[in-house]
């Protein structure tokens, strides 16, 4: 989806095909599953901000792949066309929008990685089994799908570094809510960068 200007000088949205990365051979095997990008949450300004910081402070490199987010849906199996968005858009159309909580930095003693644990996850699973209705995903079930919902401030470091970030944070970055009524389709770039390609709404929100 991209956004130009109607005669009214408001942004208006229409669906374009986006953009995709046909030679991935520097990428790793793992990079290669997400070249047609995958649907997720990106948190509202006033929260993406704090937590980008972060990011950029203590995890550059993942910084640099993804801005803050909350991962939804499980890497798209084919290319997203306007009839595939359309697709997605009716099924989110029954999806009212909610509330979600993002909380203090967690660190696993067994995993390394510092993260915002979100809440509720009843209503994530809902989401994610709404939206992998959709034929895109081709009724394929990646290995990540069923990981509890949470927000990254760094992940590609050690887990003493882990445990160690994520004590100096714990007092320093409290928890917060916010109101949980878009998706966002992203796509990586040749360097795995990922762009934001189209929005999706919930709750009809778009065509009101």
């Amino acid at each position: 989806m991209v956004f130009e200007p109607s005669s009214t000088g408001e942004p208006e949205e229409r669906w374009t095909v986006p953009s995709y990365v046909e030679d991935t051979s520097d990428w790793a095997d793992w990079q290669r599953d997400y070249r047609l990008g995958l649907i997720l949450i990106l948190p509202p300004e006033h929260v993406a901000r704090r937590i980008d910081a972060l990011r950029a402070r203590h995890d550059p490199r993942s910084h640099a792949i993804c801005p803050a987010h909350i991962s939804i849906s499980d890497p798209l199996r084919r290319e997203m066309t306007p009839g595939l968005a359309e697709e997605v858009q009716a099924i989110l159309d029954q999806v009212e929008p909610f509330t979600l909580s993002y909380h203090r930095p967690h660190a696993s003693p067994h995993r390394a990685g510092v993260a915002c644990p979100i809440t509720p996850q009843e209503a994530i699973d809902e989401l994610k089994r709404s939206l992998h209705a959709a034929s895109a995903f081709d009724d394929q079930v990646h290995l990540r799908r069923n990981i509890p919902a949470h927000m990254t401030i760094a992940e590609f470091i050690s887990i003493e570094d882990s445990r160690r970030l994520c004590e100096g944070l714990r007092e320093t970055v409290p928890g917060g809510s916010f109101l949980c009524d878009r998706l966002e389709l992203i796509v990586p770039d040749e360097r795995f960068h990922f762009r934001r390609a189209g929005a999706f709404y919930l709750g009809g929100r778009s065509r009101k």
